[in-house]
């Protein structure tokens, strides 16, 4: 039997599901794997803090860095679940690098913006930087990448990689409840609280994990600054209601794909046809689908948050160290690793839903539409919608594909006449 040494620095949902499992899981773990997890020393904020565990069984120490030697021996993988973006987090995850520990982080955040140095110095020092939690929760899509298809030629990446988001959009459309008061329900239920809500609504926590798929799928270097990233905080019920009508789902989707040798990032809100499996993604689950040379598509569903799910995959880092596996941390090595330039977003071409607020009265429709054909913006369908409002209407029209930058032009033009009430909303349609 193997035995590994382990500590654990972080005890929220994920660093306290993780110890509960390796407790209630140990026979089963020695019997299936041959291995022996031993619990060197655990650190957090608050020690007398109630958790799903008891604390007073392990060696506490307040600091996390005193987790890299105790009692004169180091552990052989540090498991970060602090989740700061830098600070203790960055420097307890490259001190342990540098001494040549392994490292076990769900840190998407730290890893998308300084995984260029902490990969390096892992590498450099001969030890891992697993991170299968970051990304998806319990989905195991990194090793999926990394492993089962590192040999196929990846063509897109396409997904939902945010619980909250996509729990608030279900919702909204399920309860016919706003955004403000689903987004209000989330937080009472734990779904994310004021700080995440920021990175969860805005787009960037899916962002973050999409700037690490990007990098295991296409060797690219890590750069955060390659996405283009949009939330979902101005979406309503009306849309959701709407495109209901024309056989579509709003999810927020992260993509990325290479074009003319460049990274196409992109995190947004998108329609997705009804009949596609992610728009029938619920409540907080994550989809995520790969598109290879070999498969046309490679479909992952499941939790992608939450305590037990999470500690899965940390536990499934575990494993494969334990194993001396001999792949990269990132599949590449680090100096393999390209630097790729932003692909312009706005010279894609895309199908658009546009939902206009406009004063009733006559001739308003016509004078949209004959904008639209003067600049060469060819409509698929026009819908006139009437409402409570009896002053006015929204219109919801869907176009043909047009770039994007075509089509943003031409709405600030529109957005400028008399008669237009509030922002277009505008959001592109998967085709």
């Amino acid at each position: 039997m193997k035995n590994i040494n382990i500590c654990i620095a972080g005890l929220g949902n994920v660093g306290s599901a993780l110890v509960n499992l390796i407790e209630n899981n140990s026979n089963f773990i020695h019997h299936k794997a041959d291995l022996k997890i031993n619990i060197l020393g655990i650190s957090a904020k608050n020690k007398n803090k109630k958790r799903v565990f008891n604390a007073n069984r392990y060696n506490w120490y307040d600091n996390p860095i005193d987790l890299l030697m105790i009692e004169g021996k180091s552990p052989d993988i540090l498991i970060e679940l602090i989740g700061f973006e830098k600070d203790i987090s960055y420097d307890l995850v490259k001190a342990a690098l540098t001494n040549k520990i392994n490292v076990v982080t769900g840190n998407k955040a730290m890893l998308a913006k300084y995984g260029h140095d902490l990969f390096k110095i892992a590498e450099e020092n001969n030890v891992l930087l697993l991170f299968e939690a970051a990304v998806a929760g319990g989905i195991p899509v990194i090793k999926a990448l990394k492993n089962n298809i590192f040999l196929n030629k990846i063509k897109k990446i396409s997904g939902i990689l945010n619980g909250t988001t996509n729990y608030i959009l279900t919702t909204m459309e399920k309860e016919n409840k706003s955004f403000d008061e689903v987004l209000k329900d989330a937080k009472e239920k734990g779904f994310t609280s004021d700080h995440e809500s920021k990175l969860d609504i805005g787009g960037y926590d899916a962002a973050h994990k999409l700037t690490l798929l990007t990098t295991i799928a296409y060797g690219a270097k890590i750069d955060f600054d390659l996405n283009d990233v949009e939330g979902i905080d101005r979406i309503t019920i009306q849309d959701i209601n709407f495109v209901k009508q024309l056989g579509y789902k709003i999810k927020l989707i992260s993509e990325s794909s290479i074009i003319d040798d460049k990274v196409f990032a992109s995190t947004k809100p998108k329609l997705i046809p009804i009949d596609n499996p992610i728009a029938n993604t619920k409540g907080a689950l994550n989809a995520i689908n790969i598109e290879t040379d070999q498969l046309d598509n490679l479909y992952l569903e499941g939790e992608g948050a939450g305590g037990s799910p999470t500690a899965s995959s940390v536990l499934s880092d575990v494993l494969e160290i334990s194993s001396e596996s001999n792949i990269f941390s990132l599949g590449y090595s680090y100096n393999k690793l390209k630097q790729f330039e932003k692909f312009n977003s706005s010279n894609v071409e895309s199908k658009y839903y546009l939902r206009v607020r406009v004063v009733d009265q006559p001739g308003v429709l016509s004078k949209i539409t004959s904008y639209f054909n003067d600049n060469n913006i060819s409509i698929e369908k026009i819908l006139q919608i009437p409402d409570s409002d009896n002053e006015s209407m929204p219109i919801v029209i869907t176009t043909h594909k047009i770039r994007a930058e075509e089509l943003i032009t031409s709405v600030k033009k529109i957005s400028d006449l008399d008669f237009i009430l509030d922002k277009i909303s505008l959001i592109p349609i998967e085709h």
